[in-house]
């Protein structure tokens, strides 16, 4: 077990500081302390070990989701930490290298999808049917829908552009998308105040 901690962390600190196509197997064992094997033994390959390493980081750095309260006041709160986030050593490199080896290996983008995406996916929806529950979105509203118009040009921005989202473009994004669906966005703005 203390020799997977240490194969992660070694991983993580490289995914954090090194471009991923300079990282390696046998750079990730050297920084470990174990040989190559060790490594093989536990993973089939490099975009899989880095994956993990990833998600023991983010899990770790990633602040916890509120619960209770008003959910769309929550849900900006959400948004406003991940803005942070994302441009943050521990996310910025390792998620843009991730999601580009995703788009060359169908079965790690499967993966990356399921692990990555859909954790952010399913938080967000959590939110949003719960804002559908307190009749603050209609509900013949898609929420899956809901979720991939706020979330999709937050990712697009941060991964296509050299200025990552800030609050007031997740605020646009997420007004823009309420008031297309029928939520007064004055309303959203008297939940976040309390």
């Amino acid at each position: 077990m203390e020799t997977h901690k240490a194969i992660l962390s070694a991983a993580a600190d490289l995914l954090e500081h090194t471009p991923y196509r300079d990282i390696s197997v046998e750079r990730i064992a050297a920084s470990a302390g174990v040989g190559k094997q060790t490594i093989y033994r536990w993973y089939d390959s490099k975009a899989d070990l880095l994956l993990d390493a990833f998600l023991t980081r983010y899990t770790e750095a990633m602040p916890p989701v509120v619960v209770g309260g008003e959910p769309l006041a929550n849900f900006r709160a959400y948004l406003h930490r991940l803005a942070v986030y994302l441009p943050s050593p521990v996310m910025e490199g390792a998620y843009r290298a991730l999601f580009a080896e995703a788009q060359f290996e169908r079965t790690f983008r499967q993966r990356f999808s399921e692990i990555v995406l859909k954790r952010r996916q399913d938080i967000a929806r959590a939110f949003v049917i719960s804002a559908i529950h307190k009749k603050q979105i209609r509900e013949d509203v898609d929420p899956d829908l809901i979720v991939d118009m706020i979330l999709t040009p937050i990712l697009f921005k941060f991964l296509s552009t050299i200025t990552p989202p800030d609050a007031a473009y997740v605020d646009r994004v997420m007004d823009t998308v309420l008031a297309g669906v029928g939520f007064k966005v004055e309303s959203i703005k008297e939940l976040a105040r309390g």
